[in-house]
């Protein structure tokens, strides 16, 4: 029932200003990416490369009064089905199409990529990703991964927050990053953000924390740590949240930007713990974590068409009403465009040999 590993890490571009959006703040990892993508032929060539519509008019024409269907990895009632729920109308309504939530849970979101890549590449199938497992299995090759994560046609980013390393709040022993070490982690297993974490957190940091794996759900790990039968858990920022508000959970790292969301003011990051010849690597997986909820279409969807889908998402998740809504149900927005998107995953696939060899030893325990 137990394991242990070392990591993985990932990047996320920063958005152009677009349509009167606030500024942010660029990440640090851009460099890194920039760096990668020198030795890019091209990005995201495999988008938007197949004859379809002349013009954006006549592909916008061609979506109206179809059906769309929007596959979410995941069984209903979670977090990526509320998001797709939230956004099917609004983007149907500005597609002046209906666009159907298709639920295809399996194997981590493999199962649900794999459907994406084999439907018609004419805008009419979509899928909501986890942008880490996403990404990171098609980095490790796991079983069962037949989709070249590159070729997607990516149509945007519709949420991203950090991870958050936790433990149980009347915990006394851990008070800070350097008392994190010689610990145990609570996980699921293999290829989860709660056990690719820590493997990444042992690598950089030279530590050699247990994992301790066969939790039958990311609720189940955060209960034991709360019982103290394990001393750490990490995931997602929303998932801790509740805890953390409730005081039966303690923030000490944040993996990620760490823009001073509630419960996690003045949390340190990884990037700002380790040492410096560490921290291009905790860069880089920090931005992995960050690369949230994404959009796509399968591959060679055309130019016109995909040009079509990311405007009408960008309008609708853009929308301050929207964004109010989301808020309000817990489900914040934060938008990247699909080109950036593009970008992010070109520049990944090039990862090194060191970082490959480390994301599969995350996948595979």
């Amino acid at each position: 029932m137990t394991a242990s590993g070392k990591s993985a890490y990932g990047l996320r571009p920063n958005t152009p200003l677009k349509k009167g959006h606030a500024m942010r703040k660029i990440p640090i990892g851009l460099a890194v990416i920039a760096g990668l993508l020198l030795t890019s032929c091209s990005v995201g060539s495999s988008a938007g490369s197949s004859v379809g519509p002349a013009t954006e008019e006549a592909a916008a024409e061609a979506l109206k009064g179809k059906n769309i269907t929007l596959i979410v990895p995941f069984d209903p009632g979670g977090g990526y089905d509320a998001y797709a729920r939230m956004l099917a109308p609004k983007l149907g309504e500005e597609l002046g199409a209906t666009v159907v939530v298709k639920n295809k849970p399996g194997a981590g979101g493999i199962l649900a990529t794999n459907e994406l890549v084999n439907q018609k590449a004419d805008g009419t199938t979509i899928a909501l990703f986890n942008g880490p497992g996403h990404l990171g299995a098609a980095l490790a090759q796991t079983d069962g991964v037949n989709y070249d994560a590159n070729a997607i046609s990516y149509i945007g980013q519709i949420s991203s927050e950090p991870d958050v390393v936790v433990t149980a709040g009347n915990n006394a022993q851990i008070s800070d990053v350097p008392s994190m070490n010689a610990k145990r982690f609570a996980a699921t297993g293999p290829g989860s953000n709660e056990y690719v974490d820590p493997v990444v957190i042992n690598e950089l940091l030279g530590w050699n924390n247990e994992i301790v794996t066969g939790f039958a759900s990311s609720n189940e790990a955060s209960l034991a740590v709360v019982q103290g039968n394990v001393e750490l858990h990490s995931r997602s920022l929303g998932s801790q949240q509740p805890g953390i508000k409730a005081g039966d959970l303690k923030p000490i790292l944040v993996i990620g930007e760490n823009n001073g969301e509630e419960g996690i003011e003045g949390i340190p990051t990884l990037a700002e713990s380790v040492p410096a010849n560490k921290k291009e690597l905790a860069e880089l997986h920090s931005q992995l974590v960050s690369s949230g909820r994404i959009i796509g279409a399968p591959p060679e969807v055309p130019e016109t068409t995909l040009n079509v889908l990311r405007d009408a998402f960008e309008t609708v998740v853009s929308d301050p009403a929207f964004q109010k809504a989301a808020e309000q149900s817990g489900r914040p927005v934060h938008f990247q465009s699909g080109e950036d998107v593009q970008t992010l995953v070109s520049g990944l696939m090039q990862s090194p040999a060191e970082y490959v060899d480390l994301v599969k030893k995350a996948y595979t325990g």
